[in-house]
């Protein structure tokens, strides 16, 4: 009975994260330019939210589904259907799948194990040679004890935040040399908060865990999140400096000086002149309005209620989705 149980939850657990996804994508292009004009703390949770909600409300309601099976509830689980005969209750709509062939599952299976493992990897591997390019520019970067970067010296002009558990913030003397003492605090205020926040660890955790939906849906969340993750950093140079006009006039300023990609970016560098700076200028220039507390109250109600309704609807789940 454990292997069908485990069989049943795997397939629901696809099935529901695939509608969940298919949803996702339909949804998410209607809502995405009022999700933009939220505050970027708001939006930065609600983007994280639906990144993982394919795999969260896969997980949720299969177990809500298979929790007559895991409470013994047989009597319960089996009076409403004639497919429970054999004594396993599991749910109906998979019934016919889980009972195929064993050679089809562990077919089914090994593809499976083949991918995951193929891409874990691809991202051991990748996290190696992270790994190794973090090492290398803490050798060649001078540490500032009193400013908390690493001053890398160079002709080029580029300023960036590197780093999984313990995140540093890299710049090139040529820059230093090229702003004014303000100028710095708001590039260094901005950098440090992208390492206080573990940005880089954060946005690798939400790529991996965000796979079951489209690409382009998936895509577009990650560019968004990505945005919302500069303007919150863009308020803690406002808030470190006290002038957000300025902070406005650093980025533009400093945009137009780093007109080349660093190459390292797409080795976990979060680079200041990230997503579009127009957006994080008008941003900052009008800044949203904050959501009123009926807004607040209405969104808490609204999830109270939809996991009161997966929790009441857990025998009909177990029998028919």
């Amino acid at each position: 009975m454990t292997l069908h149980l485990i069989q049943s939850g795997f397939l629901a657990l696809l099935f529901f994260a695939a509608l969940t996804a298919l949803l996702s994508a339909l949804l998410y292009p209607r809502v995405r330019n009022k999700l933009i004009r939220l505050p970027c703390q708001i939006r930065s949770k609600l983007l994280t939210l639906w990144l993982l909600s394919p795999t969260f409300i896969g997980l949720l309601l299969a177990f809500f589904g298979l929790l007559p099976s895991w409470m013994d509830s047989h009597e319960l689980a089996t009076e409403h259907c004639s497919s429970h005969a054999n004594g396993i209750a599991h749910l109906c709509w998979f019934d016919p799948l889980v009972h195929l062939s064993d050679a089809l599952w562990m077919t089914g299976i090994g593809v499976l194990a083949s991918v995951i493992l193929f891409n874990a990897y691809k991202g051991i591997h990748l996290l190696v040679k992270y790994r190794h390019f973090q090492t290398t520019l803490r050798l060649i970067g001078q540490p500032e004890r009193q400013r908390d970067v690493f001053r890398i010296a160079s002709d080029d002009l580029f300023v960036f935040s590197c780093g999984l558990l313990t995140p540093r913030a890299f710049i090139s003397s040529r820059l230093i040399e090229q702003l004014s003492a303000k100028q710095l605090a708001v590039v260094l205020a901005h950098e440090q908060a992208h390492c206080s926040r573990r940005d880089v660890l954060r946005r690798l955790f939400l790529s991996l865990a965000a796979w079951f939906h489209f690409p382009g849906t998936r895509q577009h969340l990650l560019a968004d999140l990505e945005l919302a993750h500069e303007q919150i950093c863009d308020a803690a140079a406002v808030q470190k400096v006290g002038d957000r006009f300025f902070v406005a006039a650093t980025i533009v300023n400093i945009a137009r000086k780093l007109n080349t990609p660093f190459p390292g970016q797409d080795m976990g560098v979060i680079a200041f002149n990230g997503s579009p700076i127009e957006i994080r200028i008008q941003q900052l220039l009008e800044p949203p309005k904050p959501l009123n507390r009926y807004t607040v109250t209405f969104a808490a109600l609204f999830f109270t209620v939809f996991f009161s309704s997966v929790l009441a609807l857990a025998m009909p789940l177990h029998h028919l989705l």
